[in-house]
């Protein structure tokens, strides 16, 4: 399926940006339920791969046009500084607003409508709104919701739903990078997201210096977006396993590590290690891989403490 500009009517005023690493499995399903289930296709849509080495790319031939575009990156750059690129690309063009899609979610029926009315309307009462965030449901298993996050002086919380039942907008302080909208000055105004964390905490880390600037995160309850949440995802007796690669296992441990220190110090990063290690013991109960998992998140956690950023090296 093609998207022809005659089809709907096209919103102006925002970028989406999607990054691709070997996302040939879901990238067009992504890519059709942005053109053509979020109420109004956007302008337009700026895909950058990583240098992906599978067929990811050329699932996206027949998307190319005034509409869509893709940056193919020399190498992988990771998704912070891609995210920036996107940045870059927004603030070029003039438009307020910057839509990040995951390669593995699927947009609910009016998102992009819906996120760019509430994102209109909290400027216009006055909110330093720097983001808006969507209900995030598991693909696999849509009654999970993915819950969005306030901070206390130990770390990140889920929001208690029980507590904001009644409430369709709710103030939070982070959430997923995927389906949320960017108020474009907000990001430029803390200089983007930290590419030296490359990929994993880069959404909560740049949420929270959004939060210490003055910015608003809200999540609006009347916008769904369907999304992987992990490799792999199962009904256990204690809730949804979701599993990552045990590659990304690193990045998690040591960026998590890292920036519950920087925000918390001491108290977050110790309650950060002891959620870890309550995960460890899930992996071996439940992981496909745990030995090459445990590696690592004990790699993570040391560079973590050696302040070793950027991308891993497997050689170092």
């Amino acid at each position: 399926m093609t998207y022809s500009p005659g089809q709907s009517p096209i919103i102006k005023d925002v970028l989406s940006l999607v990054v691709t690493y070997q996302g040939e499995e879901t990238i067009r399903k992504l890519i059709e339920s942005c053109l053509f289930e979020t109420g109004h296709p956007v302008s337009r849509i700026l895909v950058i791969d990583n240098d992906s080495p599978d067929d990811t790319v050329n699932r996206l031939q027949s998307y190319r046009n005034g509409l869509l575009s893709v940056l193919e990156m020399p190498r992988n750059v990771g998704v912070a500084a891609a995210y920036n690129l996107g940045l870059e690309r927004a603030l070029d063009l003039g438009v307020p607003w910057l839509f990040i899609l995951d390669q593995d979610s699927v947009c609910g029926k009016g998102l992009l409508a819906q996120l760019l009315k509430t994102g209109s309307c909290l400027k216009e009462e006055g909110s330093r709104v720097g983001a808006v965030c969507p209900v995030v449901k598991s693909i696999k298993f849509p009654d999970i919701i993915h819950l969005p996050y306030i901070w206390d002086s130990r770390g990140f919380r889920p929001v208690e739903v029980s507590r904001t039942s009644g409430d369709i907008l709710v103030r939070i302080d982070s959430c997923l990078t995927s389906g949320t909208l960017y108020n474009v000055e907000a990001l430029r105004s803390v200089q983007g997201f930290r590419e030296d964390y490359f990929i994993d905490f880069v959404d909560h880390e740049c949420h929270m210096r959004l939060r210490r600037h003055g910015w608003e995160i809200w999540w609006d309850r009347r916008c769904e977006l369907f999304h992987r949440l992990g490799r792999i995802q199962k009904q256990t007796e204690q809730g949804l396993w979701v599993e990552h690669n045990p590659e990304r296992y690193y990045y998690m441990a040591r960026n998590m590590l890292n920036g519950h220190w920087h925000l918390g110090g001491w108290w977050a990063s110790v309650s950060f290690l002891q959620g870890m290690l309550r995960h460890m013991v899930s992996i071996l109960r439940y992981g496909e891989q745990p030995g090459k998992s445990y590696y690592y998140i004990l790699r993570g956690i040391l560079d973590a403490l050696l302040g070793h950023l950027g991308p891993f090296d497997s050689k170092s």
